[in-house]
């Protein structure tokens, strides 16, 4: 007779500061063996390893890096941000708006929007799009 053998995995999430949510799970030895080879293969590349902080309108940094799109642009003066972009990929369309402007809804990869208030200081991160 075949015998299976199952091993049971406790998966732990946090978010944040809130409660970790656990799953529980039974799994075959070969699913098993495949789930750790996936999560080994990607707990050691460093995209996966890299430090993130997510920020509260929705955009992300990695603290290790000083180039945009990493580099928190907010709150610096609206020109000074789009030379820093154009340093980083001169190839950009950069536009320098107010943050009440009416703009197109189309994505575009080579276009980045600087949203300033009235002293020029930039008031959302510049993206891609």
């Amino acid at each position: 007779a075949l015998l299976s053998c199952y091993h049971s995995f406790e998966v732990e999430t946090t978010y944040g500061s809130t409660a970790a949510h656990k799953i529980k799970m039974r799994l075959s030895n070969t699913t098993a063996a495949a789930i750790l080879a996936t999560i080994i293969i990607f707990t050691t590349s460093t995209a996966f390893a890299a430090e993130v902080n997510i920020h509260a309108d929705g955009t992300m940094s990695n603290p290790s890096t000083s180039e945009w799109p990493d580099k928190i642009l907010k709150g610096m003066d609206g020109k000074e941000a789009e030379r820093e972009i154009k340093n980083i990929d001169p190839s950009l369309e950069t536009h320098v708006l107010p943050e009440d402007a009416i703009v197109t809804e189309d994505y575009r990869l080579d276009r980045v929007r600087i949203f300033v208030d009235a002293t020029g200081k930039v008031v959302k991160q510049p993206q891609k799009g």
